[in-house]
């Protein structure tokens, strides 16, 4: 059996207060990159802080800022990942012979997901509705889904991505990220796939 992997990509419609929830949400996901990028950019070159090392400073983050802990954990984590993650990009481009700069800081308009890995989120497409299914995220809230196109029955959903694709009209987008066990000699043949 192989493990194929699958984003699927929805229309999401929250209401206003949850809209500006998640704005809320994107925007201190988007200081806690800030500060871990600060803090990783300020150690010596030698003596870079790891994943793990800055990871394990979020709880003393959220005692200094309280408001961070309005978050869920999972998301903020993520955050610091997306450090990293950019870094392995640079990195693999600089093997391959490309000129690559350094990481900056970002502003809001640079800075417009947010990640729920493993946990945090609830997609529910029982609702009795043709098309529709609802997303609820932890400490964020519930949101309506255009649910054109159903999940593989025997598909995991492993992270959900929330991202405001156009601030001034509200609208936001929801990638679903699934693993499922396929045949061997039946790989799954979408162009959204891909095998692990």
């Amino acid at each position: 059996m192989l493990v194929v992997e699958q984003t699927f990509k929805y229309r999401l419609y929250p209401i206003e207060d949850v809209a500006s929830e998640a704005r809320r949400h994107i925007n201190i996901c988007r200081e806690v990159y800030n500060h871990a990028l600060g803090l990783y950019d300020s150690a010596p070159d030698g003596d870079k802080p790891t994943y793990t090392q800055l990871q394990n400073k979020l709880p003393a983050w959220k005692r200094q800022w309280p408001k961070w802990t309005t978050i869920n954990s999972k998301c903020l984590q993520m955050a610091v990942r997306r450090i990293y993650s950019s870094l392995s990009v640079l990195k693999s481009l600089k093997s391959k012979g490309y000129k690559v700069g350094k990481l900056k800081w970002k502003p809001p308009r640079e800075y417009r997901s947010i990640v729920f890995n493993q946990s945090g989120f609830d997609v529910d497409s029982n609702t009795g509705r043709t098309e529709h299914a609802t997303l609820e995220l932890s400490k964020l809230g519930t949101m309506n889904v255009d649910y054109h196109r159903p999940l593989p029955e025997d598909g995991t959903i492993k992270e959900v991505r929330l991202k405001e694709k156009n601030p001034e009209s509200g609208m936001h987008r929801l990638s679903l990220t699934t693993t499922q066990n396929t045949p061997r000699n039946q790989p799954s043949k979408t162009s959204n796939s891909k095998i692990l």
